[in-house]
């Protein structure tokens, strides 16, 4: 009882409390930022300097169209918060992509630890930038002492630009906030990833075994188990499989016997545009309250009756030219090169207009009237296509698709097609395949040109779809998904491409085009090249096998040194980080194995379709001797691997544009006395595959540092 007494005179009552002095409230220390300081010694492809007030003046070299600037060393490990780069500046001319190297200790400069950023705008005024870089700063594990930033500030040599007061810093609150939404929204990113893989991996008690499609109806043939109500779904181009919850009635067909078959109209009306079947996935749900359950894999179409056919054309030879032109050197150059295979690039959006212009040519698909520019396509692709043909070279047209800021003649037609995540981070965008309108388009597109160009006098053989996809965010730009996320649609494109164009060439293929990375990303942002394999494979299994085949750019791990042969990360083995000419053996190791063939019998043949060897941008006479070393090399691989179809060989001309001379040709234009005539690359190029090449490739040896040309290694896995 004492103790309680006690207990309670210590207690305040609370008129005591009314006394008490307010606590005031505890505020976070402020953090204070982190100042940086521009490395004006350090090469930058720029011409830089520093005022007493510290104000940088940037302006750019004539002719380097790459330009960066390096951010001194950090004194001391940056604090944690320190996450937004904050700069004042001036600038003439927009930054068409702001790229960041994050640097660590050893100072090595890696793409795959940069990332773009996208436009900073131009001002005559003073103007502030701030970039959060909290997850880049993770992902990268970037902020320690003696680590630093490169700072890639656009393609032009026209840069005019001042900076100061640059520094790391806090975010501040309306900052958090955004950071928090884009965390949640990360969140239900990750969940749709998820549900994409579990879906390719998982076995599904129903199944659809075949799917045949005419001229006039679709039959779909399968099997279901179990208990409850099933049906049988068309999964339009245009339709989220993995955002669909119910089934729209119009798509539904009941089923009532555990095996079935079903013919339905090939084409529908919906919402005025006609849909064709042909482009759809099909799958079987078992029918729920408030959300129906996929119970099969989708399936897409495995025969479909040919509108017209064309005898195979397969290179003869194993050396290509890559981008032809409707160039002087064209014919010459097939002819003296001996070219069996091409590639060209193939951009709609340069060429379709929404409405009739004078001299276009008019288009019927599905009912509709689309519009084609008759002069552009008979300058830049007929004409280089009709030499090709001449000369029985198979061709590979590149489908390429500007978004609406780059699309020239007609932004009507670019903003229908351009993804609507796309972001201005690429130079090209993934085609919109979102709705009906742009679907319609897009098939639009994909059927004139199966049309026009499946002809002996015009041929397009095959089709590249789009650019180096594992650098999605730079060549093929929907935003920056997860690599599952991104490959649901581009297999939806590559699809739309395949079903088309068989219906006017039943041996054509679509070929999916990689950078030089394999197990390990070849830029920031960028994917695994592996993984997207192994997910077109897991998409073949689940959804109905198809014949594609990578289209692989297997330059020089450093772009500018044409000693292929020294590249360090270019391992024989199926787990090395980059696969350029030295190391072909473990393109055709996967090119051989069982599980990725097509159908498991057919190889999915490689085409090297943009490869090469280059040199600095200020060659000496030895740099282009070991541009056509490097070749040579390569060439000793092409010739003696099986699952290596051919090369070809990017850049026909030089470009000192790309930072690095890879032309066969010098650069024409320049006023030089050897402007457009061949470097000694065009020469080995030329012995290459005849009964001279031994000769004269053996001066390459000592250059390459070999006795002899036996160098094909064993590959492990």
């Amino acid at each position: 009882m004492a103790n309680i007494l006690l207990l309670l005179l210590l207690l305040p009552s609370c008129k005591d409390h009314e006394n008490f002095p307010d606590v005031p409230s505890i505020e976070e220390p402020q953090v204070p930022p982190v100042t940086l300081s521009i490395n004006t010694q350090q090469d930058s492809q720029l011409n830089l300097s520093v005022s007493e007030d510290s104000i940088y003046t940037i302006t750019g070299k004539t002719g380097n169209t790459d330009p960066y600037f390096f951010i001194n060393k950090l004194e001391s490990d940056a604090p944690e918060e320190c996450c937004v780069l904050e700069f004042t500046y001036t600038l003439t001319e927009d930054i068409d992509n702001f790229e960041i190297f994050f640097i660590d200790e050893t100072g090595n400069i890696e793409p795959a630890r940069s990332s773009s950023f996208g436009i900073i705008k131009s001002s005559d005024e003073w103007a502030t930038y701030a970039l959060r870089l909290k997850k880049k700063r993770k992902e990268f594990n970037w902020g320690f002492i003696d680590e630093k930033l490169r700072l890639d500030i656009g393609s032009t040599d026209r840069t005019k630009m001042q900076i100061k007061d640059m520094k790391l810093r806090a975010m501040n609150e309306e900052e958090k906030k955004a950071e928090e939404e884009e965390d949640n929204a990360e969140n239900e990113k990750s969940k749709y990833e998820q549900a994409i893989k579990d879906y390719l991996t998982k076995d599904y008690p129903c199944r659809i075994t075949n799917i045949d499609v005419s001229s006039d109806q679709i039959t779909i043939t399968g099997n279901c188990t179990g208990e409850g109500t099933f049906f049988l779904a068309e999964i339009p181009t245009f339709v989220d499989l993995f955002k669909t919850d119910k089934i729209d009635e119009a798509y539904k067909i009941p089923l009532t016997q555990a095996s079935f078959t079903q013919t339905v109209d090939r084409r529908r009306i919906i919402n005025g545009f006609t849909y064709d079947g042909l482009l759809s996935r099909w799958a079987i749900f078992k029918e729920g309250t408030e959300k129906d359950e996929l119970v099969s894999h989708a399936h897409y179409a495995d025969k479909i009756a040919p509108i017209r056919s064309i005898e195979a054309l397969n290179p003869a030879g194993k050396k290509g030219l890559g981008g032809i032109i409707n160039s002087p050197y064209l014919e010459s150059d097939i002819r003296d090169l001996g070219i069996t295979s091409a590639t060209i690039n193939v951009c709609p959006v340069l060429f379709m207009h929404s409405t009739r212009q004078t001299d276009d040519i008019e288009h019927q698909y599905n009912g509709k009237t689309y519009y084609f520019s008759k002069s552009f396509l008979e300058s830049n692709l007929d004409a280089p296509l009709k030499i090709a043909a001449k000369y029985n070279v198979a061709v590979a047209g590149i489908l390429l698709f500007h978004p609406a800021a780059t699309a020239g003649v007609d932004p009507i037609i670019a903003s229908i097609l351009q993804h609507p995540d796309y972001s201005a981070k690429g130079t090209y965008t993934m085609p919109n395949m979102t709705n009906i309108e742009s679907t319609d388009y897009y098939a639009a597109i994909l059927d004139f040109l199966a049309q026009r160009y499946s002809t002996k006098e015009m041929r397009i053989t095959h089709w590249i779809m789009h650019n180096e996809i594992d650098g999605a965010i730079n060549w093929v730009n929907m935003g920056e998904p997860e690599v599952a996320t991104f490959m649901e649609t581009y297999q939806r494109s590559i699809r739309m491409c395949y079903n088309i164009m068989h219906q006017y060439d039943q041996n054509a293929r679509v070929y999916i085009p990689f950078t030089h990375g394999w197990t390990k990303a070849a830029g920031g942002g960028w994917y695994q090249v592996t993984d997207m394999l192994d997910m077109l494979n897991l998409y073949s299994q689940a959804e109905g096998d198809f014949f594609w085949a990578p289209a692989c750019h297997s330059y020089p791990e450093q772009l500018g040194n044409p000693e292929v042969w020294n590249d360090k990360n270019a391992t024989f083995s199926m787990k090395t980080q980059f696969v350029s000419l030295k190391n072909l053996e473990v393109l055709n190791k996967w090119v051989l194995t069982e599980s990725n063939k097509y159908q498991g019998v057919h190889n999915r043949s490689i085409w090297l379709s943009e490869t090469g060897t280059g040199t600095p941008v200020t060659p000496s006479e030895e740099d282009n001797i070991k541009q056509a070393a490097g070749f040579a090399y390569g060439w000793k691989k092409i010739k003696a691997l099986e699952g290596i179809e051919g090369i070809q060989w990017h850049n026909w001309f030089d470009n000192p544009a790309e930072a690095v001379l890879l032309g066969l040709r010098f650069q024409e234009g320049t006023g030089k006395p050897e402007a457009g005539q061949p470097k000694p690359v065009w020469h080995t190029y030329q012995k290459a595959g005849t009964a001279e090449e031994e000769e004269y490739f053996k001066q390459y040896l000592p250059v390459i540092g070999i006795p002899d040309w036996n160098i094909i290694q064993p590959v492990s896995d």
